[in-house]
């Protein structure tokens, strides 16, 4: 009897197959990270404060058309920028800025699944158009 369920539990796993394979790469996240591979270095960053309802970072980056959750690091004049920019009235936002920096190739992940970078802001040039 036990014979039986053996043979029977093998020709349903081999019923079942095997998992289809899943995409090693995300293609939105490929995109993204060739994007980021695509910039200069000394290419200005459009940046802006845009902050969300969300445990997101609350700056974001314009590439490839699109606007991208950006968590900024740099210093003081990054911390006294995004302070100034916090104090903006609601119908003010979003902040508008041109930087000098390095984006992180990595991609990240914001907890609510969003993508986003990391950029070490080295200069903020000026209020972006």
């Amino acid at each position: 009897m036990k014979r039986g369920w053996v043979g029977v539990l093998a020709c349903a796993l081999a019923a079942c197959g095997a998992a289809e394979p899943v995409a090693s790469e995300n293609p939105l996240r490929a995109a993204l990270e060739e994007s980021i591979a695509g910039l200069e270095a000394q290419q200005p960053l459009v940046l802006r404060y845009n902050p969300a309802a969300c445990a997101c970072p609350p700056a974001e980056l314009r590439l490839g058309g699109q606007w991208l959750r950006a968590e900024l690091t740099g210093g003081a004049v990054v911390q006294t920028w995004l302070a100034a920019a916090a104090r903006t009235p609601p119908e003010r936002l979003p902040v508008p800025l041109q930087a000098i920096g390095r984006v992180d190739p990595e991609v990240l992940r914001t907890p609510q699944g969003s993508y986003a970078v990391r950029i070490d802001v080295a200069k903020i040039l000026a209020a972006a158009p």
